[in-house]
């Protein structure tokens, strides 16, 4: 039986949900449309499943019909979207261990997105910290994507709901689960504000290794993940990790060093997460207001060639040489230090970067989310606002 890529990979996502691990990233050059034609000894030895692995490959494979199961999801009105098809998050496809499957109740914003997680015993300054984040967010049209979870999840559901703005909630059970039942009446809310997900099918039960697993997602939806309050073995911290290894962006918010619950979003910090002190500096370096639209500079052009302000007479003969190779469109390190290189014969990277961020703390230069540099007005401050990657 040769089934086709998308009824594969819904046949795969049945498969991980039941081994409690990944097949898909052990697939390695085997077609998963060829999956179901092959012996499960073959298939057991090739993506290293276990005995159990093997048992549970043979009674899927017996009893699935793919027509069946998606008529059963079209009567609940619940989407599937397969690695197969092509309105499956670009983002999410990209990490190291994406989800073959993704059912989906409401619709998954497009857009740019921001993961607001934490402690499900928050502080009542951790909750108000993630309402009023995620309330921001909402306010200029990101995306906020968390777990359905008590305390910091639900706190930055409402938060985006509240400014109306787009939500989604990434679930570790089965995409009809309720789970925690308190949460029932912001479950239909995050529906009807953006759509709730899972790579769960219907019915799976919220067993406790599916919510370290469901982190990965979220992460992987997101542009930016924030720690808002988290104990030292939280799960938000997982979902921090998986975020790194994704080369999405970490932010984390301090919190007393004696209470506990913060532990672990302040040793995010301590390892180099960017230091979310101001909520307005965090949502205009993650989400800007559209500047005027200026036309493409080459990488290698200089800034006057951008139009760029000339360099203050004042600044140290480093900074000014640095300011030089910065323009109005974000660009790297390495595309400044060519440009100064160009203009003035080049800094040392280890000077350019110290010049970089002095220009950063006087307000002449600031980073964006990736890290780019872009000229700020000069005599604005633009806040330091580092970041983990």
């Amino acid at each position: 039986m040769i089934a086709d890529p998308k009824a594969a990979y819904l046949f795969l996502s049945l498969l991980q949900a039941r081994v409690g691990a990944s097949v898909v990233s052990r697939l390695g050059d085997l077609d998963p449309a060829k999956i179901l034609a092959l012996p499960a000894g073959e298939v057991a030895e090739r993506v290293r499943l276990t005995e159990k692995g093997r048992r549970a490959f043979e009674e899927l494979k017996g009893g699935f019909d793919p027509g069946v199961i998606l008529a059963r999801l079209e009567e609940r009105d619940i989407a599937v979207v397969t690695l197969a098809d092509e309105d499956y998050p670009s983002m999410l496809a990209e990490i190291p261990d994406p989800p073959p499957a993704l059912f989906v109740d409401g619709e998954v914003p497009s857009g740019p997105t921001a993961a607001l997680v934490g402690s499900r015993k928050a502080s009542a300054t951790g909750i108000e910290a993630a309402r009023t984040l995620g309330r921001a967010l909402g306010e200029r049209g990101v995306c906020v994507a968390s777990g359905l979870a008590l305390g910091i999840d639900a706190a930055a559901h409402e938060g985006a709901l509240e400014a109306g703005g787009p939500t989604i909630g990434v679930l570790g059970c089965g995409i009809d689960v309720v789970y925690p039942r308190s949460n029932r009446r912001l479950f239909r809310r995050v529906k009807d504000g953006g759509g709730i997900l899972s790579e769960y099918y219907l019915g799976e039960a919220p067993l406790q290794w599916r919510f370290p697993a469901r982190n990965r997602i979220i992460a992987g939806l997101s542009d930016v993940v924030v720690v808002v309050e988290a104990a030292e073995k939280s799960g938000a911290l997982i979902t921090a990790r998986h975020a790194l290894e994704a080369g999405r962006d970490v932010w984390a918010v301090p919190g007393p060093f004696a209470f506990a619950e913060c532990r672990g979003s302040n040793a995010l910090l301590a390892d180099g997460a960017g230091v979310l002190w101001d909520v307005d500096r965090f949502v205009e370096a993650v989400a800007p207001v559209s500047a005027p639209r200026r036309l493409p500079v080459a990488e290698d052009a200089t800034a006057a060639d951008a139009g760029v302000e000339p360099v203050p007479a004042e600044l140290p003969e480093k900074e000014a040489a640095a300011l030089a190779g910065v323009g109005f469109e974000p660009v790297g390190v390495d595309v400044v230090a060519r440009r100064v290189a160009n203009e003035a014969g080049g800094v040392e990277m280890r000077e350019l970067l110290s010049a970089l961020a002095l220009l950063e703390l006087k307000g002449y230069v600031k980073r964006d989310a990736g890290g780019a540099f872009v000229r700020s007005p000069i005599g604005s401050p633009s806040g330091n606002l580092g970041r983990m990657r």
